[in-house]
């Protein structure tokens, strides 16, 4: 990390020279608000902390209006996200925080959440990019139906003639169902195609 690298809001002016009870190096940052925050810079760096702890205020401030807070599509999602990863009695929970799905610490509040990740836009729903990791920054999006069934872990990648592409996609492309070109790829039956 060098002076003046620039990660969200906050500007690193340089080392503290101490450390958190767990041994993460301290940077202090200038905040374009204006105000100095002393964070550490593996905090700054993942994205877990992007201000002083202003844009937690703003975002706060926000969700209290009429057009955020618990009745938003964003509470909703971010309500749903928390009880299948911490709540054991949550019907999902075998397949999220049972299976090992964890959400980051700063989440467990909305206000975060929302900074993080923004207001929902229309038509998606809440997306880990990388299946195998948590709900944390820099793996969490909103995503269309189709983007998450790009995303699923058994999703079929092929090089094809037309280069490398989800199986589904080729499938279309060619006039076929995805169940029909599996099949065909299996017999050996789709010339040029391989899976990855």
């Amino acid at each position: 990390m060098h002076v003046g690298a620039k990660f969200g809001r906050l500007r690193f002016a340089g080392l503290t020279g101490e450390r958190t009870r767990d041994g993460h190096l301290i940077g202090r940052f200038g905040c374009d608000c204006g105000q100095t925050a002393d964070v550490a810079t593996s905090r700054v760096r993942s994205g877990t902390t992007r201000s002083c702890g202003c844009l937690a205020r703003e975002t706060a401030a926000g969700v209290h209006t009429t057009h955020g807070g618990r009745s938003s599509p964003e509470y909703g999602c971010w309500q749903a996200m928390v009880s299948r990863c911490c709540n054991p009695e949550s019907k999902d929970f075998p397949r999220y925080g049972g299976a090992g799905i964890t959400l980051c610490p700063e989440w467990r509040s909305f206000a975060a959440f929302l900074a993080h990740i923004g207001r929902r836009p229309p038509n998606t729903s809440i997306d880990r990019i990388n299946g195998n990791r948590g709900y944390e920054p820099g793996n969490v999006r909103w995503a269309t139906p189709r983007q998450q069934a790009h995303n699923r872990k058994d999703l079929t990648i092929v090089t094809t003639p037309l280069g490398a592409m989800a199986l589904a996609d080729y499938a279309k492309r060619i006039g076929l169902t995805k169940g029909a070109a599996h099949l065909r790829l299996k017999r050996g039956k789709l010339e040029g195609v391989a899976i990855v």
